[in-house]
């Protein structure tokens, strides 16, 4: 969270400026369940301001006692999740306060709120882009980010807080058919030692780093500072109907408690259109074993499900120490039928252990021979159209997950379904399914979830929703939703219970806490 003090020092460059216009949105979420449900009352206001010379000011208030996740927001000093004031003319574009940064494909560089997730690594500086002409742009920014986040995704409060002094520059170059880009980022890193033994608890060779140093960490209750260096350069180019993209960074820091070292990331994607397919294949490698990455966020390089099954065995991906590729392919058929098939593979640099190659078809033979290496595999095949006379659509699919983790290995079969029809006057029923086997390859656990959700949409007015989730070996939940829309409001009406499950951003994710029998209300408006 900002200090309020921080807002202060904004308040005279917006007085600057008098005439403006805002919008604002208020969102108000509270819940109150039984048992060991996470109870929360939750205020979020957003106020987006437009001042006549180009000014634009936004903040971010909030007010939960408790939240879903996190701490508390009900001291003056915290009720400021973020401000930034942007200023843009021809020559430059300059942003004071969080700064939300991308800088290619976020090997190096990305930067990002997301309130499901209770995750800000925002850098809170200044960051300007200057416009030398249409071929040149050269950018900078410094400042100052306290990154906090979870070793173990259940928790409902971060246990780490890494203090950062970030400072960076680059320059952008734009051609008729190719794109250009350089970054050159250095960061003065701060850990305490109750982050190093927080840290101690990460599954990956980075916890077994700090493990193999328990005794003098909780001993002695070291603090640790580095400075971490990184170049980051990408290419970006059509060829015809080929669209090409590379990335790298090099990356020069400190093994924590220990000697300096470096690694890399590499990022590939290529694109094209055969036969009126759209492929698309990414390849990644990430290799900084012994780093917490903090301000990198690359591409996942897999499919982010939405759905409630296939969603409950997300890959989490370590964007330290991972390498795979992915395929995507789609197409529209002239009846308007559409085929989506994604695949994505996987594996972990470990040290002591030699990488396979994923390009060698005996790789995928048998995933189990791979354990040590912790393989992930899933596909994804769907189909989806509408009747001739658009009333009646249906998507069905098939999803198959395969990985295995320190603690586990996961092999799931899921058969999402989604149909709708459209009556004549505009109201419509949707029934959404999912049916999933799932089986535990180290406890030998079988489990078999069925998934339903049938809804009413009266013209776009209201709207009714029940929930389903069975679990035919152990216990269900039950739930109906109520929604109405009030011109600019909206106000939403839960009833029942919820099963938790791993909510996912970038990457990121936490575990979202059971709820049990208990009433949950969400109001959204602007004005």
């Amino acid at each position: 969270m900002i200090n309020i003090k921080k807002f202060l020092i904004l308040i005279p460059v917006v007085l600057i400026f008098a005439q403006s216009e805002s919008i604002i949105s208020y969102e108000m979420k509270m819940a109150n369940g039984k048992g060991n449900s996470r109870n929360f009352f939750e205020n979020l206001v957003d106020i987006n301001t437009f001042f006549d010379n180009d000014l634009y000011v936004y903040t971010q208030f909030e007010y939960s006692v408790p939240p879903l996740l996190g701490a508390n927001n009900n001291d003056i000093d915290d009720i400021l999740n973020i401000i930034y004031a942007q200023y843009s003319n021809d020559k430059y574009d300059l942003t004071l306060g969080n700064l939300y940064l991308l800088q290619g494909m976020g090997l190096s560089l990305h930067t990002f709120q997301n309130q499901d997730i209770d995750y800000d690594n925002s850098i809170y500086g200044i960051d300007i882009n200057y416009h030398i002409n249409d071929r040149f742009d050269i950018f900078s920014s410094i400042g100052y980010s306290n990154v906090k986040s979870r070793i173990n995704p259940a928790d409902i409060e971060p246990s780490i807080s890494i203090k950062n002094n970030v400072g960076i520059v680059g320059t952008k170059y734009f051609h008729d058919f190719f794109e250009l880009h350089y970054l050159a980022m250095t960061y003065n890193q701060f850990y305490d030692s109750n982050d190093l033994i927080s840290l101690m608890n990460l599954s990956n060779d980075l916890g077994n780093h700090l493990n193999s140093m328990s005794d003098y960490i909780l001993n002695e209750n070291p603090n640790f500072k580095m400075n971490n260096i990184e170049h980051n350069i990408g290419l970006g180019f059509m060829i015809g109907s080929i669209d090409l993209y590379i990335e790298k960074s090099l990356v020069y820091y400190n093994k924590l408690l220990s000697e300096r070292t470096d690694g890399y990331k590499d990022y590939m994607s290529l694109y094209t259109n055969f036969l009126g397919f759209d492929i698309l294949y990414e390849y990644k490698d990430y290799s900084t074993t012994m780093l917490y990455n903090v301000f990198s966020n690359p591409p996942v390089v897999f499919k982010e499900p939405s759905s409630a099954l296939i969603g409950r065995n997300l890959h989490t991906i370590d964007f330290s120490n991972e390498y795979g590729h992915q395929i995507d392919i789609n197409r529209i058929f002239d009846n308007n039928l559409s085929l989506v098939i994604s695949y994505a593979f996987a594996l972990h640099h470990r040290e002591g252990y030699d990488d396979r190659d994923i390009f060698n078809s005996n790789t995928y033979d048998d995933l189990s021979l791979l354990s040590d290496l912790l393989p992930y595999e899933q596909y994804f095949i769907e189909f989806s159209n509408w009747s001739k006379n658009g009333k009646l659509y249906y998507r069905i699919g098939y999803d198959y997950y395969y990985e295995t983790s320190f603690e586990k290995t996961i092999e799931a079969k899921t058969i999402p379904m989604q149909y709708a029809y459209k009556f004549r006057d505009g109201n419509s029923i949707t029934v959404y399914a999912e049916v999933q086997n799932k089986y535990d390859n180290h406890s030998y656990n079988e489990y078999d979830y069925i998934y339903l959700s049938p809804s009413y949409n009266h013209f776009g007015k209201w709207s009714l929703t029940l929930f389903g989730d069975i679990d035919l070996k152990d216990k269900d939940s039950y739930a109906v939703d109520y929604t109405v829309n009030l011109n600019d409001s909206q106000l939403s009406l839960f009833f029942g219970s919820q099963k938790g499950g791993l909510i996912c951003a970038n990457g990121s994710c936490i575990q979202q806490p059971d709820f049990e029998e208990g009433l949950k209300v969400t109001f959204r408006t602007s004005f």
